[in-house]
């Protein structure tokens, strides 16, 4: 790497951590004055991030297609054509647009509004391009560093949320008054988002726990002397440290009493939980089963195990918490529009014309971000959003098999285990709506797909990973 490109990198890296940061303490970037920067400084660490060669071209090619396909729902079409092949459309058009209800126009994009799915276009392809950016500054600098400063910022957010809780009077920092005071959590306007993205930082935090005590345990003798030598020594503080921080995230998790959060955190560390039990042995093993026990204990037993069970109890299971409406009219709206979707971005003006469910309120989101994606964007935005997904997982096998560090092998684990968490909030929540967690999402992308840099490769690691491979 010249000169010139290491100096571009390292700034990339500099402005990805500050990005995501900015993205969760500026209320998760919901509001335009900080979304449009959020998504001018994806496009910047784009621009700055020197070319890697990596085999993404499947993932990106698939992210491709998703873009042209909202694209496509943007491009003006001949009124009767869209009558023609997509009748839902023009009658929502008829009733949404004055300009269409009076024949004053003859031309209209697929999209019932298309400011919105303009907008929702920008946004995606600004964390399509950070996708990309963030492979391959990872697979050029590592992901440790990342890492611990996204532990950092995840401390200072959970600290936030955690003494902003007692004092809290109804405005965010003490002085700012969300729309929903009463669900607000930390820095974020819902504490469901703060919840997600706890639960993509997490799991990393705990990757960087698991990868330390592999390396530790792995370079110490057997005995218990010396690993209570090695107590004392740098590497174990920086553990503890580490340890410590996994826990006060977890805590704030927790605090939120946020019911989709808490179960995904349980997913997360049972996915996390299996890896440690199938790949370590011995006291490795133990000491991480140990540990994340004790995390589990502490955070619910903080919070309160009562309190808890209370909150979960207190849910109405057979109407999913209040869902099953909104989930009703998602699918409706869906069948309604099974082709080209109401528009990308668009849930919420559709939801005017075609909620049925619960009609004291009115739902922008449907709750499940799976079935919003089908309503909003029919099988031209679904099926390349599904072709995407599975790129994406079969190039997360192939790192794995590739995987050639002790400390990325645990970070990817994390990686994986954090983007289950949020997919499983998806089907009730709509935490990656929200800009600040689409970017943390769109980096630990990024960490999941990486390929670990030359510098990083260990023979020793090489030796015990094909042996344990090979059984």
């Amino acid at each position: 790497m010249s000169r010139r490109s290491d100096i571009a990198s390292r700034i990339a890296f500099a402005s990805l951590v500050a990005t995501i940061a900015w993205g969760a303490f500026a209320f998760g970037a919901v509001y335009p004055w900080a979304y449009w920067p959020l998504a001018a400084a994806a496009t910047a660490i784009f621009a700055l991030t020197p070319p890697a060669p990596l085999a993404l071209s499947p993932v990106t090619t698939a992210l491709t297609l998703v873009a042209s396909g909202i694209a496509l729902q943007l491009t003006p079409l001949d009124l009767e054509k869209i009558a023609e092949w997509s009748p839902e459309t023009m009658r929502a058009l008829r009733q949404l647009d004055l300009a269409v209800a009076a024949g004053a126009v003859t031309r209209h994009p697929l999209s019932i509004d298309p400011s919105r799915t303009a907008l929702g276009l920008a946004l995606f392809m600004s964390n399509a391009l950070l996708i990309v950016a963030s492979t391959r500054l990872f697979s050029t600098r590592g992901t440790r560093t990342f890492v611990g400063a996204l532990t950092i910022a995840g401390v200072l957010l959970a600290l936030v949320g955690i003494v902003q809780q007692p004092l809290w009077n109804g405005k965010i920092y003490g002085f700012w008054r969300s729309i929903d005071p009463g669900e607000s959590y930390g820095p974020f306007v819902n504490k469901n988002h703060f919840a997600g993205w706890m639960l993509m930082a997490l799991p990393l935090t705990l990757g960087l726990v698991c990868g330390r005590i592999a390396r530790g345990f792995a370079t110490v003798k057997p005995t218990w002397r010396d690993r209570l030598l090695w107590l004392s020594s740098s590497d174990a503080n920086r553990l503890i440290l580490l340890a410590f921080a996994a826990a006060v995230m977890a805590l704030a998790l927790m605090l939120t009493m946020s019911r989709s959060g808490i179960s995904a955190l349980a997913l997360s560390l049972t996915i996390t939980g299996a890896v440690v039990v199938h790949r370590q042995r011995g006291a490795r093993r133990g000491a991480l089963i140990a540990y994340f026990i004790l995390l589990v204990l502490l955070a619910a037993g903080w919070t309160g195990v009562d309190v808890i069970a209370a909150r979960f109890s207190a849910a109405n299971w057979d109407e999913i918490n209040g869902r099953r409406g909104a989930w009703a009219d998602a699918t409706d709206m869906a069948r309604r529009f099974p082709l080209f979707g109401s528009g990308f971005n668009t849930y919420g003006v559709a939801s005017v014309l075609y909620q049925r469910h619960d009609l004291a309120y009115h739902y922008n989101e449907a709750h499940n971000d799976y079935l919003q994606l089908a309503a909003e964007g029919g099988a031209l935005v679904a099926v390349p959003t599904g072709i995407a997904v599975v790129c994406f997982v079969l190039l997360v096998r192939r790192r794995f098999a590739e995987e050639t560090s002790i400390s990325t092998y645990w970070l990817r684990v994390g990686a994986v285990a954090g983007l289950a968490a949020i997919a499983f909030q998806e089907t009730v929540e709509f935490s990656l709506q929200m800009p600040g967690n689409a970017a943390l999402f769109a980096a630990v992308c990024g960490i999941a797909i990486h390929r670990t840099p030359e510098r990083k490769r260990s023979p020793q690691w090489r030796t015990a990973h094909d042996a344990a491979r090979l059984g």
